[in-house]
């Protein structure tokens, strides 16, 4: 419990608080609600209070406390009055002999209510403790590189759609974290030591989705990144951290304390190395033309300056934006030949070089006392941060939201989480390769080649799990299987297309397809299929109907035939005996399955005659028996036989080729369709670089914009050509497409209306049946 004196003194600095910020004129900024002193504080957490009080009202009256009764209106400078005499509590007190400095313990310790944060890349020294949420140091290595965490690259694999990843960089202990929690509710560490406590790159673990202005949805992933410039850190690392946030987000948050000026962009090594750190093409340099052209691909450039209390102006000294003044006053080149100037010059290049979409915004402090800054987090503290602080993130969170945007490839194609992980591996491997930076055109050709890989793997899956629950209801009819494999083949692919929607690369496309075709079901010129899954169950189909059949066979045969050919005697006619064998005929076609019926029933027609053969003499004696109706009614059952086989054969032949030929038109239909979608997406680019082109000049009005303007119009009338050239290109492969499409159908129509020729045999001899 706190002692009586630091009661008394609390409730008289309250009270005076009270009439000093009644007496402040209404311009003077707002502070903070005092924090209340609950009856079971400590003395020493009620000295941190009075000390929280202290601080405030030296701000808002840095000349002295001022009496309520004597204070006026008046805008002018107020004078101290004198202390009057009258009870303790109702007295001013002068804070010149107060001192609540000593015997103060540490910041409060507020312990965590859990991470919703997990690490993306941490240093290669470290290990990833999953279950008690922890980094543990590798004894006896130092730091390297940067190393990948399976949790994290998980979640983002379970992305399949449009991905928006926002990155935000900047100094250790600047509130990066802080202003992440706040777009994803509470979700990221904070930290209140002069330590990082964020290192390497940490990403939100509950990805959220987020509808863009056009009506199309987004999955936003938050990326919290190692603090620059600590005291502990090299040059290399924060080169490393600051270049994968660059390839990696859609959005870059640059985070940083106060109103930087000229000479504070000389500490800015890791921007102005970015030319060196990163490598757009293989075959050519990263020249500042290189660099706008993949410009669409690089994240848009928000610059966060927090503490910021004083009025920004421009070089007029009129009120301006935080951009306007940071492009006059900070990015304007210098023309000084002084080598500093030209490390400062370097970083200015490289900020209007990659980021041709600049954006900045401030923020007022949010409280002027160091204990309600280090626990913002804190529910309890919210009420005692600053209502211009509490406003003026909620206009940044708007402006932060209003950026949001899906990451795009080289080509301006959207990218889906799996792909993102893809390239933050490649990327990460370069980095850790001497000599070695991340090449973005060899990355991204990496990671479309993996992708169309997993496409091809997903649908195979497809189909054959579709087939494998067909095989437990095998034996079955040949053109029963085929037919499922045309409907399997298409869910494969209807699959394949929709994990390669966002990205529509012809040639990968038509290669890719034709591994699936192939790994599904090959067919050779005949028309015969021999090889893929297909063929596999296809074999299966043919044992598993012999086996069956066969069983069939024996079963008939001792049920039905054996027992009369058993019991032949003098009273037996003829007559009987036929009607076992034809008895257990009908059932044999009534109970086979699969492609080996006809086979099998040979063999059964065989072991008949060979019964016949053994017990000729007896048949002979039979009373009704005649031979050359015995040797008729044989020829007829083979004739049948064969008549059979030759039928199903040429219904199987037309069938299977009807099955490539649909297989074929399948592709071509898919083929189409991607060609529409990429079309469409062509489309859709063109409208939105148009639509960023009008924004771009629409917020540019300076000199220095207007040959930037030039500069982009150039760019889009080539971006624009190039769309018009792929979309004819594309027009004249979806026709031939059409083309190839309509000549298949001929085809598989005139297949189907072709009809069997039978030829008998002449007297002496069998049937057959030819095509």
């Amino acid at each position: 419990m706190q002692s009586t004196r630091c009661t008394d003194m609390y409730n008289d600095i309250v009270r005076e608080m009270h009439r000093v910020v009644e007496a402040l004129p209404d311009t003077t900024p707002l502070v903070s609600k005092p924090l209340q002193l609950l009856p079971d504080d400590s003395e020493q957490t009620a000295f941190r209070k009075l000390k929280s009080l202290c601080h405030q009202l030296k701000r808002v009256n840095p000349e002295g406390l001022v009496s309520g009764t004597d204070a006026g209106p008046s805008s002018g400078p107020r004078p101290r009055k004198s202390p009057r005499r009258g009870p303790p509590g109702d007295r001013p007190l002068s804070l010149s002999g107060l001192s609540l400095d000593s015997g103060l313990p540490t910041p409060m310790d507020i312990p965590a209510t859990g991470h919703g944060s997990v690490p993306l890349c941490i240093p290669d020294n470290l290990e990833w403790d999953p279950t008690n949420n922890r980094l543990v140091a590798i004894l006896g290595v130092e730091r390297g590189g940067l190393k990948l965490c399976e949790e994290a690259l998980s979640i983002l694999r379970a992305i399949k759609g449009p991905v928006c990843p926002v990155c935000i960089v900047g100094r250790c202990r600047t509130g990066k974290s802080y202003l992440l929690s706040q777009l994803q509710g509470g979700r990221f560490r904070l930290g209140n030591k002069m330590d990082r406590e964020t290192l390497g790159i940490w990403m939100g673990s509950q990805p959220f989705q987020h509808t863009l202005a056009d009506g199309r949805q987004v999955t936003v992933v938050l990326l919290d990144t190692e603090g620059m410039e600590a005291h502990d850190a090299k040059e290399n690392t924060d080169n490393q951290i600051f270049s994968l946030s660059v390839l990696l987000g859609s959005l870059l948050i640059y985070n940083t304390k106060s109103v930087p000026h000229s000479h504070d962009l000389q500490s800015l090594h890791y921007i102005g190395n970015l030319s060196k750190s990163i490598q757009v093409r293989s075959s050519r340099g990263t020249s500042a033309e290189e660099i706008r052209r993949v410009s669409d691909c690089l994240p848009q450039f928000f610059w966060l300056l927090r503490d910021v209390d004083l009025e920004i102006t421009d070089r007029k000294g009129q009120r301006c934006s935080m951009k306007t003044y940071l492009l006059e006053k900070v990015l304007k080149a210098d023309d000084s030949f002084d080598d500093d100037v030209a490390d400062q010059n370097r970083v200015r290049k490289s900020i209007l070089t990659f980021f041709s979409d600049f954006d900045a915004f401030a923020l007022p402090p949010p409280s002027a006392d160091t204990e309600v800054i280090q626990n913002m987090e804190d529910p309890r503290y919210a009420s005692y941060v600053t209502s211009a602080f509490h406003q003026g993130m909620a206009r940044v969170k708007k402006e932060i939201v209003g950026k949001f945007a899906p990451k795009t490839n080289l080509a301006g194609n959207i990218i889906n989480g799996d792909q993102l992980a893809d390239l933050l591996q490649c990327y990460v491997r370069a980095i850790n390769t001497p000599g070695t930076v991340p090449n973005m055109e060899d990355s991204w050709t990496q990671t479309l080649q993996l992708t169309y890989q997993r496409a091809v793997e997903g649908a195979v899956k497809i189909y054959e799990d579709e087939m494998k629950a067909l095989s437990r209801r095998l034996p079955c009819d040949e053109q029963e299987l085929l037919g499922h494999h045309q409907f399997y083949f298409e869910m494969a692919l209807d699959g394949f297309r929709v994990d390669t929607e966002l990205d529509c690369d012809s040639a990968l496309m038509q290669e890719n397809m034709k591994e699936l075709e192939d790994r599904c079901a090959s067919f050779d010129d005949g028309g015969r299929c021999s090889g893929g899954i297909l063929y596999q169950y296809l074999c299966e189909n043919e044992a598993k109907s012999e086996e069956h059949c066969r069983e069939m066979k024996n079963l008939l045969m001792e049920a039905h035939v054996q027992p009369v050919l058993d019991s032949l005697s003098a009273n037996t006619q003829y007559g009987d005996v036929m009607r076992a064998v034809e008895a257990a005929d009908q059932m044999y076609w009534e109970m086979a399955a699969g492609p080996k019926a006809n086979d099998v029933y040979n063999e059964f027609m065989k072991e008949l005659q060979e019964h016949r053969d053994r017990v000729e003499h007896t048949l002979s004696q039979l009373k009704d028996y005649d031979r050359r109706l015995e040797e008729e009614r044989v020829r007829d059952q083979q004739n049948r036989v064969i008549i059979r086989e030759q039928e199903e054969e040429t219904e199987r032949l037309l069938q299977q080729m009807q099955q490539q030929k649909e297989q074929d038109l399948a592709k071509v239909k898919a083929m189409e369709e991607a060609n529409r979608q990429r079309l469409q997406q062509l489309s859709r680019e063109h409208q939105e670089a148009s639509r960023r082109q009008t924004e771009r000049l629409e917020r540019d009005h300076s000199s220095r914009m207007s040959a930037f303007k030039k500069q982009q119009e150039e760019q889009f009338r080539r971006t624009t050509e190039r769309l018009e050239n792929e979309k004819r290109s594309l027009e004249g492969t979806m026709q031939s497409l059409r083309n190839q499409q309509q000549q298949l159908q001929n085809q598989v129509s005139e297949l189907r209306n072709r009809p069997p020729t039978v030829v008998h045999k002449r007297s002496g001899g069998g049937g057959c049946v030819v095509m």
